[in-house]
């Protein structure tokens, strides 16, 4: 388990308290399990003026017993994550820490808006995009934006959460009523979030729906 506290000190020894702009000082959490790019996040983070302590953690567990206890504003989190999905730990967050933002980074893979938004991320970065462009968007979080990539079918992005949750469960092969009976929804509310599904994703039947979601990332 990796944990670092860094912090950002004026000349008189106290963190500075604000800074320029509409960005408030910033305690941020890196979860990331490969060394290199996480002491590189670190790095950067640390060099720029909103941002007020920098932790570190390698794990799912590591981030979250960090985050409790030091309550960061800003958390990225690496879609893989000592062997598990970084998107359980969006998700705990989401449901434990509603006020904490969360960056979801993905490697060669692209993760969808819609999906990254389900599980509580309100950006998806790729941590192949140039560092510049990643503290950019990061800054962009903090003073309250929400950051996916523009070439995402709108939409596709546009699906909520119980959507997104019918459509998971008719890509792995459940009928209507085997979903209903998963999700305790009636067969008729299901039905209604398919026929939804199927026109924001421009399809006809579950063939086409599951090709699609694969295609836009919105199945993990």
């Amino acid at each position: 388990m990796t944990l670092v506290l860094a912090e950002r000190v004026a000349p008189t020894g106290r963190v500075r308290p604000v800074l320029e702009d509409r960005c408030q000082m910033q305690r941020v959490l890196v979860a990331e399990e490969h060394e290199l790019v996480l002491a590189g996040l670190r790095a950067v983070l640390l060099s720029q003026p909103w941002v007020a302590s920098c932790l570190a953690a390698d794990s799912q567990e590591a981030a979250w017993q960090v985050a409790r206890r030091h309550h960061p504003q800003l958390v990225l989190v690496s879609t893989s994550l000592g062997g598990r999905s970084g998107l359980d730990l969006c998700r705990d967050l989401r449901d434990r820490m509603p006020h904490v933002k969360v960056v979801l980074l993905s490697g060669e893979g692209r993760v969808s808006a819609a999906l990254a938004s389900a599980h509580g991320a309100v950006a998806s970065l790729s941590k192949q995009m140039p560092t510049a462009a990643i503290v950019a968007a990061v800054k962009r979080v903090a003073e309250g934006a929400r950051v996916f990539p523009k070439d995402e079918a709108p939409a596709a992005a546009r699906l909520s959460k119980r959507e997104l949750d019918v459509l998971q469960h008719l890509v792995l092969g459940l009928s209507n009523p085997e979903v209903a009976a998963v999700l305790n929804l009636s067969r008729h509310t299901v039905k209604q979030h398919t026929t939804t599904v199927y026109r924001k994703l421009g399809v006809r039947n579950r063939a086409q729906a599951a090709s699609r979601a694969q295609e836009l990332g919105l199945v993990g």
